[in-house]
């Protein structure tokens, strides 16, 4: 379990800062998830829970200002609903907002309990069933859209991310380890970054042990994560940036908060942070912002 927990926690808060990048500001309508856009991942680990496993799957904050807790499961057992209706209680209680729970229940599942009634309590969930999607098919389909350098859709990179839990010809396991060698073969680097962190993230609900090496070995999984960390600091001080840039003149500054999530160098970012804190108006700030781009190029 040693190469697990390194994956699994060590890294969690790298993976789950990149994962907001690549989840922000989409749906999941494909797959009957019927929410308002995600706004980002929130971190998953609730001290008050008295179970044994206290951290939920992904829990991800909505542009309605609500919450969306996913959980994964290759098996369907009515007491796992007692533990997810633990974690919402508890993520209630830290946030003061409403939760829809979607659980995804790989191949192999047909049907699960989604409500539970525990007397003045009744507890709702919605399932949903990748055993009714043909993954030999949809491995098939982007595997030709990626050798032939055409352009993902954000359909396609959720097929790609879901990918080891469709119905298949061959395991989970080895699934999640053709998904990665496919992502690797991406050309755009930063989308393949984005992706290969959340098909980390998710496959390590599932995947079997003895995998696991094999996983980290395709992935290069310490050159992936410095790729991830690198990219997750500079979507930190994009978020600084805006945030100032929001807090002094509010929706007359979304043009330029648009400017800001192009630039991607870090030194360039911490410089404009400060030298923005600096500047006197509007105007002066434009200037500031695009320079930087400038020096980007």
């Amino acid at each position: 379990m040693g190469e697990r927990t390194s994956i699994a926690y060590n890294n969690y808060d790298i993976i789950f800062r990149s994962m907001t990048d690549q989840f922000k500001e989409k749906a999941l309508d494909f797959y009957g998830i019927h929410t308002a856009p995600i706004v980002r991942v929130e971190a998953t680990e609730l001290p008050t829970i008295t179970v044994s496993d206290r951290r939920m799957d992904f829990l991800f904050l909505l542009a309605d200002d609500t919450y969306l807790h996913l959980e994964f499961q290759t098996t369907f057992n009515e007491q796992d609903l007692d533990r997810f209706l633990q974690y919402d209680v508890s993520a209630y209680e830290k946030y003061k907002k409403p939760i829809q729970t979607v659980v995804i229940y790989g191949a192999g599942v047909e049907e699960a309990l989604e409500c539970k009634n525990y007397g003045s309590v009744k507890y709702e969930t919605k399932a949903v069933f990748m055993n009714n999607y043909d993954g030999d098919q949809m491995m098939q389909k982007l595997w030709t859209k990626v050798e032939n350098g055409e352009e993902l859709t954000e359909t396609d990179e959720l097929n790609l991310i879901f990918l080891p839990l469709m119905r298949s010809s061959v395991s989970r396991s080895e699934r999640a380890i053709e998904t990665v060698e496919l992502t690797k073969r991406i050309a755009d680097e930063e989308k393949q970054v984005r992706l290969l962190a959340t098909i980390i993230a998710i496959s390590d609900k599932f995947i079997d042990q003895q995998y696991v090496e094999k996983l980290v070995e395709v992935l290069g999984m310490a050159k992936v994560l410095r790729e991830v960390e690198k990219r997750a600091r500079a979507s930190e001080s994009q978020r600084a940036i805006k945030d100032y840039l929001d807090a002094r003149y509010g929706l007359e500054s979304k043009d330029l908060q648009k400017k800001v999530e192009k630039l991607t160098d870090l030194d360039l970012l911490h410089h404009l942070l400060r030298d923005l804190y600096r500047a006197e108006n509007r105007e002066e700030m434009e200037q500031l912002i695009q320079q930087a781009l400038e020096k980007q190029k």
